[in-house]
């Protein structure tokens, strides 16, 4: 994202397609960046993948062509992460399975419907929108809870389970990690072995007061 607009790279070979696109999208207030084959999309992104919220590129484009970009993109850790919405002809619906395969998060067929594009393009977007840190005792609480429930002899059913979590997370003192994957695993393995004592206590504390006060119907 820069200057609160989000950042989107188009990458298209035929130009009327690539300013008609960037048209649409500029105007519902993305920035836009363009490139017309598969090898300057790349470098684009070595430089500038921080930056990047989106890629939508055609399958076929000159060069490096789109599977093959797509391919390159997983498998390098600067832009593994960023979506990419590949652009497929009607006529060709039967190639959607290899761009999913490779990674794709969604496709589109053309000529487009460009509320269909928007759409796509917005919700993608949303749904890349994560917290940059989580508090790890959340997910502490849910595991224990599972691991030790039948010990505590309390009712097993939705309400209750979350009611035993609220109140033993507002017994405990937050502990935030980043949300990437592999970090925030490695951390909550440190942390089942370092709080467990803690969070039992809490938890155990906790359903004694949702065992006299449950809210289940």
């Amino acid at each position: 994202m820069r200057n609160g607009r989000e950042v989107v790279l188009l990458v298209e070979g035929n130009e009327d397609i690539r300013n008609a696109l960037k048209a649409l999208l500029e105007n519902n207030h993305y920035e836009i960046i363009v490139t017309g084959d598969g090898k300057q999309a790349l470098d684009y992104l070595k430089e500038n993948a921080y930056d990047m919220d989106l890629v939508v590129a055609a399958l076929d484009i000159p060069v490096i062509g789109g599977i093959e970009m797509l391919k390159l993109m997983k498998l390098s850790q600067r832009m593994k992460d960023i979506p990419v919405v590949v652009m497929l002809p009607m006529n060709r619906e039967s190639e959607q399975k290899d761009v999913m395969d490779n990674g794709a998060e969604d496709i589109l067929f053309f000529p487009f419907d460009s509320r269909v594009v928007l759409n796509r393009v917005h919700n993608i977007l949303m749904s890349g929108r994560r917290p940059t840190c989580v508090n790890i005792m959340e997910e502490l609480a849910a595991r224990e809870l599972n691991r030790c429930i039948d010990s505590l002899g309390i009712c097993k059913c939705r309400q209750c389970r979350k009611d035993v979590i609220t109140l033993s997370l507002n017994r405990l003192k937050p502990r935030y990690v980043s949300s990437a994957k592999g970090k925030l695993l490695s951390e909550l393995d440190q942390m089942s072995y370092d709080y467990v004592p803690e969070m039992l206590r809490a938890l155990t504390e906790s359903a004694e007061i949702v065992k006299k006060n449950p809210r289940h119907s």
